[in-house]
């Protein structure tokens, strides 16, 4: 067999195997979405332990708007793999465990680090 068939046959075979077994997935690729991605765009009702009601909605940017009642104030989100914290204007940060993704419809209850309970529900 002459070198120039032996190199043509080990080419093909070469391909053939790229073929048939894919390529290893980029982690990045694998079905990774940022923290908080479902939120995004979305709103989430939030009920305080006293039964007080509030809105809150979502943008890409970080700015998170809460409506209460008729009040509205805006404030910025973050989210971890751990955390989802929030930022109000004249209040210090507060965050909320944040281990999975909020499902639409279910409802958790929650404890900030700073003693908060409330009840969430993405709508």
């Amino acid at each position: 067999m002459s070198a120039r068939l032996a190199i043509g046959i080990s080419f093909l075979l070469l391909g053939a195997c790229s073929t048939l077994v894919p390529p290893s997935p980029r982690p990045d690729r694998v079905g990774m979405r940022p923290a908080g991605a479902e939120l995004i765009g979305q709103s989430v009702r939030l009920e305080t332990a006293n039964g007080q009601a509030s809105t809150l909605r979502f943008a890409d940017n970080g700015v998170v708007r809460a409506q209460f009642g008729s009040q509205e104030i805006a404030g910025t989100w973050v989210a971890t793999g751990t955390q989802l914290c929030f930022s109000w204007s004249g209040s210090s940060r507060e965050c909320w465990p944040y281990t999975r993704p909020l499902v639409r419809g279910e409802t958790m209850t929650l404890t900030s680090d700073r003693g908060n309970v409330v009840r969430v529900t993405l709508l």
